[in-house]
């Protein structure tokens, strides 16, 4: 990495001195939740683009994320990806209520924290704001946010396509697209269907059940009518089937499998000044399971809806924006055989916020400070099979602030800096919750909970001329007030109460320069580098320090994509290398030496590589390698990764 880092400096230099303007400005929407340039946003930003997209190897936002390489992530066999870090925070691996990094779609809660569930088809782009930002976004938004921007039709006419792929492990897939724009109309309609079959991995062998079905239809239609006025209406059905649940290496299942079903729909009305919108998602997320065969079904049905508003009022350069958000999640549990584990619950969060940008000395310095108010009701609702469950509200409020400053020393090169608060608020359970499980425990909320904190503070460095970019940003958090699941031999219940938290600073940055149209070959030839290094990631909560250590768990050293991207009219390639550092992880292996103890998870590097050819204007031809130097690895312990994976494709675009 250091010789990277170090190659890339010495490209600034060259750069610095020959290169001349001629790059477009890229747009921004999610840090401040108004369209503008990057170089006008003071926060840290890492944006996956539409060619990135095109370029890579992913079959879903989860694995667009794995190859960001933003932090640590949790990827299973099948269609699982959750558990993303950002900042060292991260997504809870099953409740997005307990996230602490927040995932958007289009600027609204995704509703799931299992990215496999969104098809890479579908995206435009994905923006990446590190960092506090419930300021703008509320709770969830402590390590940062993570928004999936959908596509549209954009240019006039109607366009389309229509494709196929297949490879390894039995892989196939059928898609097709048709999108454009008529006058005051434009559209943008998709649908696609795939399977895979069991994999075999580098040092297991062959892994029986981790094989899946899926199948998205998407749509998105658009009005502009009067003056720059614009409403807009999008929809996306996503199913997965017979997705296998492998299990651990130490314990597999041969035939434990899911079934999932995601709807979702948005409504979305806009001005040059305004904007206001609707969403609403649907989540059936069905287990089966069993000691013995897969009799067992528990299923959990996930609802969120929410609405938001906002407006713009602008004078000169100066603008401050107003705007208000509701969100509701509403929990429903069951299972074949008994009690559900936990009982229903819906949560609402209604959110009032503000901020503010003021331009000085001609758009050279400008100074960003916002501030929000949150209030909260948590709801534990009757639920059949639990009979012992005493129905409970609780509620509370939270107020979050935060600031940035952006100077422009030249017009490529800027220094910034922020600092601001974020939070979590306590989920139902953990607030409300009141009774007896089938096994026995008994479990009660705390209604003293505090919402979980962060104070946080980055100073970085931009610069961007003609084809080179680059960012680099230090990065400090103090975690507090963090909620931990204990049993408390007073109350004889498994309850909740607040820790300190953790101390998380490191450095970040991204480097890119297209080399060869800079030399003045006929094709462009971009080597890139985005990394993330922790210098220190430690925890203060002593109970914690005692059984684990202080080193927090899950949280890479440092993590890195490297690689070179390549390109003319009629062909595109990109070789990209995924590093992720060793970390801390518990062993949960009950025949190891180490059961239940802290162990070190090895580094790891893989490299994918992805090449697509034009041989006539309508026709595309696609390879795509997978863990090109066929090694064994694995983002989770004891759930290891497929072998070398070649999947062709192949396209009608018209």
């Amino acid at each position: 990495m250091v010789f990277f880092i170090l190659f890339f400096c010495l490209i600034f230099l060259v750069n610095s001195a020959l290169a001349e303007e001629s790059q477009l400005e890229e747009i921004i929407v999610t840090a401040t939740r108004v369209e503008e340039p990057k170089k006008d946003v003071p926060y840290s930003i890492q944006v996956i683009t539409q060619e990135d997209i095109k370029n890579s190897t992913a079959k879903n936002a989860g694995d667009l994320i794995v190859e960001s390489s933003i932090g640590h992530v949790h990827k299973y066999p099948g269609l699982s990806t959750s558990s993303i870090g950002l900042r060292g925070f991260r997504t809870d691996l099953f409740d997005d209520l307990k996230s602490r990094v927040l995932i958007l779609i289009n600027g609204n809660r995704a509703g799931t924290v299992n990215l496999a569930t969104i098809p890479v088809d579908d995206i435009e782009r994905i923006e990446i704001v590190k960092g506090p930002a419930s300021v703008l976004y509320g709770s969830s938004a402590m390590g940062g946010v993570i928004n999936i921007i959908t596509k549209q039709g954009k240019q006039e006419g109607i366009y389309g396509s229509i494709g196929s792929e297949a490879g390894s492990w039995k892989y196939w897939k059928t898609k097709g697209d048709l999108n454009g724009k008529k006058g005051v109309f434009d559209f943008y309609v998709s649908a696609n269907r795939s399977s895979m079959d069991e994999y075999s991995t580098r040092d297991y062998g062959k892994i029986k059940n981790t094989g899946y079905n899926d199948e998205t239809v998407s749509a998105r239609f658009g009005y502009s009518f009067f003056d720059k006025q614009y409403i807009s209406f999008g929809f996306q059905h996503w199913r997965g089937w017979d997705i296998g649940s492998p299990g651990a290496r130490y314990s597999p299942d041969p035939d434990d499998y899911k079934d999932i079903e995601r709807n979702r729909f948005d409504l979305e009305y806009k001005t040059e000044t305004f904007k206001g919108g609707y969403y609403f998602t649907k989540i059936s997320d069905e287990d089966h399971e069993g000691s013995t065969g897969n009799s067992e079904l528990t299923l959990k049905k996930t609802t969120t809806q929410g609405l938001s508003l906002q407006k713009i009022f602008s004078m000169n350069e100066q603008r401050i924006i107003i705007g208000a958000q509701w969100d509701r999640i509403e929990v429903k549990s069951s299972r074949s055989t008994g009690a559900p584990y936990n009982p229903n619950s819906e949560y609402d969060s209604y959110g009032l916020f503000s901020e503010g940008r003021l331009s000085l000395f001609n758009k050279k310095l400008l100074v960003n400070a916002g501030v929000r108010y949150d209030y909260f009701e948590d709801k534990i609702l009757p639920t059949e099979g639990i009979t012992s469950l005493k129905p409970r509200k609780e509620n509370l409020d939270h107020v979050t602030v935060r600031g940035g400053i952006i100077y422009k020393l030249t017009d490529n090169l800027s220094i910034k800096s922020n600092a601001g608060t974020a939070f979590r608020a306590p989920a139902p359970d953990e607030l409300a919750t009141d009774y007896v499980s089938s096994w026995g425990t008994r479990y009660i909320g705390n209604s003293d909970l505090k919402p979980e904190k962060s104070k946080s503070y980055d100073v970085g460095v931009a610069y961007t001329k003609d084809l080179f970019k680059s960012e680099l940003t230090f990065f400090h958090s103090i975690f507090k007030d963090k909620i931990l699941s204990y049993y408390d031999s007073t109350l004889k219940a498994q309850t909740f109460k607040n820790v300190e938290g953790a101390i998380i600073q490191g450095i970040e940055g991204n480097f890119s320069y297209d080399i060869g149209l800079f030399v003045g070959l006929n094709f462009s030839l971009e080597p890139f580098l985005n990394f993330t290094y922790h210098t220190r990631y430690s925890s203060k909560d002593e109970s914690e320090i005692q059984k684990y250590g202080k080193t927090l768990q899950y949280i890479p050293k440092s993590t890195a994509a490297f690689g070179i991207k390549a390109g003319k009219d009629k062909w595109d390639l990109r070789l990209i290398a995924n590093y992720a550092g060793d970390e801390k992880v518990v062993d949960w292996n009950p025949s190891s030496s180490n059961y239940g103890k802290v162990i070190t998870k090895n580094d790891f590097t893989v490299v994918n590589l992805k090449g697509s050819y034009r041989p006539l204007k309508n026709f595309e031809l696609t390879i795509s390698i997978e863990n090109l130097f066929d090694k064994g690895y694995e983002y989770v312990l004891y759930y290891p990764m497929p072998r070398r994976t070649i999947i062709g494709g192949l396209k009608w675009i018209f």
